[in-house]
């Protein structure tokens, strides 16, 4: 073992696949001098291609780390239905979000919004968008941090270092290459993530005796299929939380969010764009089965088959001490890139993607008009380098205070607290006519105050202060379901009550229009 703890051969597999990103992110530097080349890839990026990145981008580190470690812990199934929400939010970003962004030629998701409700609108969804990426940058960036440090088997207190030196390795083709380089470069992070994992399989099931006939019978007697809870309740994480929280996590992802807006606006045509939301999905769903099944293997492998190391592991740090001492030398390297594609395809779409909104959002619609696309290109260039060093503070502010929540939970809280609503209100300007901007900011003021006070209430504070009321909140997966629907009905009813139905030209802005 050498001094890096990790076998010469995985090694120098590790360091091509990061010398071979550096030189996509050099050569799509030219075409990245504009505004348009640096957001948008030119207009120019073939179906198939972006069907890679979307996918890539959506299968975080959270996902490949936190699905194995959840099924090989304590957990079972119970959210294996829930990804399949995946399938009719792509149907339905096919044929409303994707037609709607392509007509109006958008550059940011939410100048749409300033179209149909105002300026504020515009405002407001920019700023929950930065706000969200800020916070899930870092902890994509700490959860693949984590992993890496276990690999290592090196102190805790190392934490920072790598988050710093895998925070400047993933922004530097980012800011040279712009979003051409995102896309290429999730393309070999997407298949090396789905080609990492499927090596693992058959190494498992090649050393129990019993091969998966044995996999299987072990796991079922230990209840690790179980889908969970399916009560019809609103407290707990029933499989139904899971399923309405999860569906509304991809709906916001495959239509409003700017990572993917931008590989919509970035398809050379319509049908390019549709044909990449399409691949996207049938390639992201059996991903997230396949890892949470990986997860149950594993429970199987460490509890057959002996002296494997692995037993008394915590659940996150398993599957990462597998790739290294179960997996063969240079198979190991091919793993553990597609390891850390999962969270740099993640962290270099949400850089470019923030730096296009602040700076069409912010800078180019408030601050710095009519320059010309050279001038923005820079802009967008150095918001990525302000953006990066923040998501590297930001990772290294999690490792010191963040709390006992698990990783996906508190990704899932964060959304919740940053988005509250703002799916609704994109459905709001596509499918009705009459809501106007008055109605749409009452509803979505009031939303986010709804919002607010459902999480004070189910906080420690709230339960000692108002436990009676605390006790009727249902459980927060259900916040961001509900927060839509309260949103886009109080929103219509406004409007009828009010009377004061929409008197701008809504021609382009809506399905009926």
């Amino acid at each position: 073992m050498n001094e890096f703890n990790i076998r010469l051969a995985d090694q120098l597999v590790v360091v091509l696949g990061f010398l071979l990103f550096i030189v996509i992110g050099l050569r799509c530097s030219k075409d990245s001098q504009t505004d348009e080349g640096y957001f948008l890839a030119g207009r120019s990026m073939p179906g198939w291609v972006i069907g890679f990145s979307v996918m890539a981008t959506i299968v975080s580190s959270v996902t490949f780390l936190a699905l194995p470690a959840f099924a090989f812990g304590s957990g079972n199934w119970q959210n294996f239905f829930a990804h399949f929400g995946y399938i009719p939010a792509t149907v339905i970003a096919v044929y409303i979000f994707i037609p709607l962004f392509r007509s109006t030629r958008v550059v940011s998701a939410y100048e749409y919004l300033e179209k149909r409700f105002g300026l504020w609108a515009r405002m407001y969804a920019a700023s929950s968008f930065i706000v969200f990426h800020f916070f899930r940058t870092g902890l994509v960036l700490y959860a693949i941090s984590l992993a890496i440090q276990s690999i290592l088997q090196t102190d805790i207190s190392s934490i920072p270092s790598i988050i710093i030196i895998g925070g400047v390795l993933v922004s530097a083709y980012t800011i040279v290459g712009g979003l051409k380089a995102v896309i290429w470069t999730d393309v070999l992070q997407g298949v090396a993530l789905i080609g990492g994992g499927m090596i693992c399989l058959p190494i498992i099931v090649s050393q129990l005796p019993g091969g998966f006939t044995e996999l299987f019978e072990v796991a079922s007697t230990d209840n690790k299929f179980d889908l969970g809870s399916t009560e019809l309740t609103l407290k707990g994480k029933t499989i139904w939380a899971y399923m309405f929280a999860e569906f509304m996590i991809l709906m916001h992802l495959m239509g409003v969010d700017q990572t993917n807006v931008q590989r919509y606006a970035a398809a050379s045509s319509d049908k390019a764009a549709s044909r990449g939301a399409l691949i996207g999905c049938l390639l992201a769903v059996p991903t997230w089965s396949y890892f949470l099944f990986l997860g149950t293997c594993l429970y199987v492998f460490v509890k057959i088959v002996p002296d494997t190391g692995l037993a008394g592991l915590s659940p996150d740090a398993v599957f990462p001490r597998f790739i290294l001492t179960q997996v063969p030398g240079g198979l190991g390297g091919l793993v553990l890139i597609g390891l850390l594609a999962s969270a740099m395809s993640t962290l270099d779409s949400s850089i470019n993607a923030t730096a296009a909104t602040v700076t069409n959002d912010f800078y180019k619609r408030l601050w710095v008009k009519n320059r010309d696309p050279l001038h923005y290109g820079k802009v967008g260039k150095l918001v990525s380098l302000l953006f990066s060093v923040a998501m590297i503070g930001t990772a290294c502010g999690i490792h010191y205070f963040r709390a006992s929540e698990t990783l996906d939970d508190f990704q899932r809280m964060i959304l919740t607290v940053f988005t509250g609503g703002l799916l609704g209100l994109f459905f709001l300007g596509f499918i009705t006519n009459r809501v106007n901007s008055k109605s749409a900011f009452i509803a979505t003021a009031t939303t986010v105050l709804s919002v607010v006070s459902w999480l004070f209430l189910i906080s420690p504070t709230g339960t000692q202060w108002f436990p009676k009321l605390s006790g009727l909140m249902p459980d927060n997966f259900w916040i961001s379901t509900f927060a839509n629907f309260f949103l886009f009905v109080l929103a219509y009813a406004l409007s009828r009550l009010l009377g004061a139905p929409q008197k701008n030209d809504l021609t382009g802005l809506t399905l009926w229009k």
